[in-house]
Formats: C-alpha cells, structure tokens, sequence
C-alpha cells in the first residue's frame, strides 16, 4: 500500500498494513471490517475519510493505533446504487502523552494516507 501526502508520495516510509485492498459490495449493503495493522515501534493516530457519508458509515472514525496492534474497523454500507467510493485512512505520529487522536488531526495540516477503493456492482 503506497501512502500519499497531498497527491504525492512520501519519502517517509510508514510500515501501516491495510487489509483487505479493497471492499466489493452489493448495492443491499452489509457491514465487512477493514484491518489495520501497525508492525513499526511508533504509536500511530488514524482518521477514517469517505467518499460519500450517506452511503457509508465506520467504526471507529478516530482511533489510536498502538506498536504491534491490529486495529478492526467495522465498515457499513447502506443499501444504494451501483457505484465505486473511496475511503481514506489519514495516520499521524502520536505520543504516549496523547489522549484524544481527533485533536492530532488539524485543517490543513499534511498527513500520509492510505486510499481503500469502495465497489458496489
């Protein structure tokens, strides 16, 4: 998975691991997971983004991932149209002080993230 700071490539290599690559749906919806894995020594901060909040809702949206830690997001979709959405995993560093991982997330700023394709056929 190639991570991507405001349409360019990183230099800074994360190791985050998102499984599975991708999520194919049925325009009925359902629910699937997505995992998260952080095999680094560096305590991480996720933001989930959608392309369509209508359609889509997630689990945890704001979370903190921890060294050696698989995180599970539940992923929702709501019975809808045949059509391809995107969502998007936005990581920062955070410290073993950080309490709150939404406020590690500011307008603006420049995150890497990691980009899931949505399929509903």
């Amino acid at each position: 998975m190639v991570l991507k700071r405001l349409g360019k490539i990183t230099e800074e290599r994360y190791d985050l691991k998102l499984e599975p690559v991708e999520l194919r749906w049925s325009t009925n919806g359902g629910l699937q997971k997505v995992f998260l894995s952080n095999p680094t020594n560096v305590r991480r901060a996720i933001k989930v983004k959608c392309s369509d909040n209508h359609l889509y809702r997630v689990n945890p949206v704001y979370s903190f991932i921890e060294p050696g830690q698989v995180l599970s997001v539940d992923v929702a979709r709501q019975n809808g149209g045949a059509k391809v959405d995107k969502m998007i995993f936005v990581t920062a560093k955070a410290n073993k002080g950080d309490q709150n991982p939404r406020t590690l997330f500011t307008e603006g700023a420049s995150k890497p993230m990691m980009v899931l394709p949505l399929i509903a056929t």
